[in-house]
């Protein structure tokens, strides 16, 4: 199980931390965590009209929610409620033993990063590690529109 989950490709996104740190002049930050496993991130950010224009985070998290957080912290450019919403939803249906990656339909091509989490499908419990950053972020950004 531990190989078919930690794919090089997977260690490889983990390790480049694409967005690890924390932004000084951030709006907001939020810690998350996941009782399940133990995940815990922090995610910083900066929105301008709704739109994310600067995203970091801090994982202390598994390998998963580590390559995840990096994918988005490569990719968040341009991202407001909506958009993240839709990627979310996405994102789960991507990781249910019951989709095939023909039905997968990314809201934009960047995102096709994601197709390498396709290993959690058949394991429940480490699809939370794949979605936590995203979920993360959306509360961060629910939160700030909020204050």
């Amino acid at each position: 199980m531990i190989d078919k989950l930690y794919q090089k490709t997977i260690l490889k996104h983990a390790a480049k931390a694409t967005g690890h740190g924390a932004i000084e002049d951030a709006d907001h930050s939020l810690i998350v965590h996941n009782p399940m496993c133990g995940d815990r991130i922090k995610v910083y950010i900066k929105i301008n009209n709704g739109h994310l224009i600067n995203f970091s985070h801090e994982a202390k998290a598994c390998a998963l929610c580590q390559a995840s957080a990096s994918v988005l912290g490569e990719h968040f450019q341009g991202l407001n409620k909506e958009t993240l919403s839709t990627l979310i939803k996405t994102i789960k249906v991507s990781l249910d033993p019951s989709c095939s990656e023909e039905t997968i339909f990314w809201p934009d091509e960047k995102w096709d990063d994601l197709n390498v989490f396709n290993v959690v499908r058949e394991h429940k419990s480490r699809r939370t590690c794949v979605t936590l950053p995203f979920d993360a972020l959306y509360q961060a950004m629910n939160e700030i529109s909020n204050i």
